[in-house]
């Protein structure tokens, strides 16, 4: 396999696990659609770099460059869409550089529009590429001294760099206007790819110069060749991580709500039974399962928070088979069981929950002195989803299912007219 193509197979494959991140949750937001679009457009260009996709192209349009202006043409778009999702997240200042209006949104389309246009107009003039030293087609060191090629490439590259420099500057501005660690972060390292990414075009450029100076190039063709495939590598690593480190943290978040989703259910499945008929049908029509919980990534928030408030009035329609002294009983059979601190309480819910939904359905009578609130929840969905993991724990274990049974067979409180 040809150097090129080991070096974009570094590239290439995060860029399409990206996009098939982004498009499982798909964007909804100008924002989030921009930066979607980019490394679509991108992952689609660096596709087009490989040796066998250029190839493949060449036998069946019989054109020798087919891959070529399609590739230049991504990337020139990927790169101006760029600036458009940098520019979503500025922190917008009452009075901005004079240099934020050039890069609005109609300038910056009507700079690529005309570049790609122009590229194309002049590229059936371009020099054909020839074979590098490692195998794969090399357009860019075909032009060297051609007119033709020299313009396309010009046009291609700086284009580039009037897209990168702007999206290095606007991703330096975040960095500087918030006070998100993670943001910040993550636009500090898309400032240094997007820096790294406006020295590709001087890089070409200069060799393209020395083709009509007759000034010798300091680098061999193949060093050369190499340093082509290592500057666009570079940039893009930088931007995916950049663009990713926020991506990480939802990821984490979403894998702990899935495993919240997961850990409530056995509790959330007996407790669902005391709720009111109108919300029974609801959860029988969406027809949720365990493979649902664990397969089904989508809007894992809104279920896991669904989850908790069913749990929590579940726990409100219950309240009137819970005594104090059924409150303080299942505390000290907690502790008699070993449990100590926070899965003490944890465990004094628990067995409250069970003993009262095993008196609800059978029809006993309300207590005498109901306990009042009987869940620590507060106002944070992790915590209560964590906390009532807890619960769902101790309502499920054996040993405290026996002492549940064993409380609820204590003669019930009436209530006295």
């Amino acid at each position: 396999m040809p150097t090129d193509d080991l070096i974009e197979l570094c590239t290439t494959i995060p860029l399409w696990l990206v996009v098939a991140v982004r498009a499982y949750y798909w964007p909804t937001t100008p924002g989030k659609r921009a930066i979607f679009a980019t490394f679509l457009a991108l992952a689609v260009g660096s596709t087009l770099r490989f040796s066998y996709i250029e190839n493949a192209l060449v036998d069946l349009t019989g054109l020798t460059d087919a891959a070529v202006l399609p590739k230049h043409l991504a990337v020139m778009l990927s790169c101006t869409l760029l600036v458009g999702w940098v520019e979503s997240v500025v922190p917008p200042l009452a009075i901005e550089p004079a240099w934020r209006r050039w890069v609005a949104f109609k300038p910056r389309m009507i700079t690529v529009a005309l570049a790609g246009l122009a590229a194309s107009a002049v590229f059936p003039y371009t020099a054909p590429s020839v074979i590098a030293p490692d195998g794969s087609r090399d357009f860019a060191s075909a032009q060297y001294g051609d007119v033709a090629g020299s313009v396309h490439l010009s046009l291609y590259l700086l284009s580039m760099g009037a897209a990168l420099l702007p999206s290095s500057l606007l991703c330096l501005t975040v960095a500087k206007r918030t006070d998100d660690r993670l943001l910040r972060l993550c636009m500090r390292l898309m400032a240094a790819g997007a820096a790294v990414g406006t020295l590709y075009p001087f890089y070409r450029i200069s060799f393209l110069v020395c083709g009509f100076t007759g000034l010798e190039y300091p680098l061999s063709e193949g060093a050369f060749h190499l340093g082509g495939s290592l500057l666009p590598l570079v940039t893009i690593i930088l931007v995916l991580v950049g663009s990713s480190v926020r991506a990480v943290e939802l990821l984490l978040r979403a894998s702990r709500q899935r495993r919240g989703l997961i850990a409530l259910r056995p509790l959330w499945q007996e407790l669902v039974s005391v709720l009111p008929p109108d919300t029974i049908l609801r959860h029988l029509k969406a027809g949720t399962s365990p493979d649902h919980d664990r397969r089904r990534f989508r809007d894992l928030y809104g279920r896991l928070d669904e989850r908790v408030v069913d749990i929590s009035d579940a726990a409100f329609e219950l309240l009137p088979w819970i005594s104090e002294d059924l409150h303080r009983r299942a505390l000290v059979t907690a502790r008699d069981a070993g449990l100590h601190g926070a899965d003490a309480r944890a465990a004094r819910e628990a067995l409250c929950l069970r003993v009262a939904r095993l008196k609800a359905i059978e029809g006993e009578d309300y207590a005498a002195r109901p306990a009042g609130a009987l869940l620590s929840l507060r106002n944070d969905l992790q915590s209560n989803s964590l906390w009532l993991a807890r619960v769902s724990r101790h309502y499920t274990s054996a040993q405290l299912a026996d002492a549940a049974a064993a409380l609820g067979q204590d003669a019930p409180q009436k209530v006295t007219a």
